[in-house]
């Protein structure tokens, strides 16, 4: 049976696979070894950005009546990176210290193992939740709820695309790794980037240029970069993509056009 097979004949499933692993909400699981889902998982990232996406812009219309836009913008920006337990957080660390170590690809990825976080991976902690909260703070009143879901959406769905397109970088294997099976086809990350694209239309139609733009350009030259790097995608890099990505369309929805 196909990933793709298991994905439409087991949804629940599939989908309880990639919440588990994406969020710290607990949800039920099936008894059993999910391992043979993990792949067919892949087809409901993007469905756990969206169910992320709505139950921060369910709490920015809770916080936004109790405290200043200012405030409420730095919690919600916390409150996305919060809802992986901080994992893609912990990936965004770990790659820009590897990454900017100016390190051969062996040691990058001994780096990037490594527990401990160095002032690469602080400073773009740091510049990270400081551009989310500036761009939350930026959006339109109209285009809050919008913005949060499609950046929420668009997180996971660049992840997907990733691990299509690069092979895993870690010869010895990793938590990355369980997602990466032996079929490779194109229609996880079609599938994902129709319903952004439908997502993104419903909410921010205004701004689909360059919400789109955004997209591709932080996708292309990321992936660009962990190849030139590492040769290819870990789990640590996934989690920087989808930190990154968030920030990037965020941006792209506060932008004046």
């Amino acid at each position: 049976m196909s990933e793709l097979q298991k994905a439409v004949r087991h949804p629940l499933r599939s989908f309880s696979v990639a919440f588990r692993f994406l969020t710290i909400f607990p949800f039920f699981s099936l008894a059993g070894d999910d391992t043979d889902y993990f792949g067919a998982a892949r087809y409901y990232f993007v469905i756990v950005g969206l169910v992320v996406g709505c139950f921060a812009a369910i709490c920015a219309l809770i916080i936004e009546a109790a405290v200043s836009s200012l405030v409420s913008s730095v919690v919600l920006a916390l409150l996305l990176s919060f809802v992986s337990g901080f994992l893609h957080m912990d990936g965004l660390a770990d790659t820009a210290d590897g990454f900017l170590s100016s390190r051969n690809r062996e040691r990058c990825l001994e780096i990037m193992k490594d527990s401990r976080i160095g002032v690469m991976g602080a400073t773009f902690i740091c510049a990270v939740l400081l551009l989310k909260s500036a761009a939350i703070f930026s959006l339109p009143e109209q285009d809050l709820v919008g913005g949060l879901v499609c950046a929420a959406a668009a997180g996971r769905t660049a992840m997907v695309v990733a691990m299509y397109f690069l092979p895993y970088a870690r010869p010895e294997g990793g938590l990355g790794l369980l997602f990466n099976t032996s079929e490779n086809t194109f229609a996880a990350p079609l599938i994902s980037i129709l319903l952004l694209l439908f997502v993104v239309i419903f909410l921010l139609s205004s701004k689909l240029l360059v919400v789109g733009c955004a997209f591709l350009l932080i996708l292309m030259i990321f992936s660009a970069w962990c190849r030139k790097k590492i040769g290819g995608f870990t789990g640590d890099t996934l989690g920087c993509l989808c930190e990154l990505m968030e920030t990037g369309v965020l941006l792209a929805a506060g932008l004046v056009i």
